[in-house]
């Protein structure tokens, strides 16, 4: 009986040194799993806002080239007289607000840069007001023969909106701008 003892007492220091080396080994396997776990869904989801992102960008820019396409048919020359111009071109931008809700205000200038005409759904329609605009980059951009897209910015500090400006041909030409509303994308 005595040599039980020492026996078990060595049974039981192997058993606590198998324990600690087994319970290390899972400890270590896990924390390893873990790690690489962690790696693949940061990879995963990395991927995943790539291609959200991607998805949004083209969404975007599928936005952007319609508006511009829209405002593109109300730059096509005016003939006749200045004034049956003027009326034809505010008929235009009164329909081009009909069928693009994103356009929310649609400006003509003359080769000077001042404004002629403005049609708008958030405020009265402006003839003849000759604001002076021919030292903004929307006017010298798109008389350069360049469609201006301004940098994004908000109204009443909330909706995102952005400008956008193209050259006009003809016996009247000019600029025409607009203001879209970036809330409709």
């Amino acid at each position: 009986m005595a040599l039980s003892k020492p026996r078990g007492r060595l049974f039981l220091k192997y058993v606590a040194l198998f324990v600690t080396l087994v319970g290390g080994a899972l400890l270590t396997s896990g924390l390893v799993e873990i790690y690489i776990s962690y790696q693949e869904n940061k990879t995963a989801l990395a991927r995943i806002q790539r291609e959200q992102a991607q998805a949004a960008s083209s969404r975007i820019e599928q936005f952007i080239k319609e508006i511009e396409r829209q405002i593109g048919w109300t730059t096509q020359a005016q003939w006749g007289a200045r004034a049956a111009a003027l009326d034809q071109r505010r008929f235009d931008y009164l329909r081009l607000l009909r069928q693009a809700p994103a356009v929310t205000e649609i400006s003509q200038l003359d080769p000077s840069g001042k404004e002629q005409l403005r049609v708008s759904r958030l405020a009265m329609d402006v003839v003849g007001s000759q604001a002076d605009f021919s030292r903004e980059p929307k006017f010298l951009e798109a008389k350069s023969g360049k469609t201006y897209f301004s940098p994004v910015y908000f109204r009443k500090e909330s909706e995102p909106y952005m400008t956008i400006a193209m050259a006009r041909s003809g016996e009247d030409p000019g600029v025409t701008v607009a203001e879209v509303n970036l809330k409709f994308i």
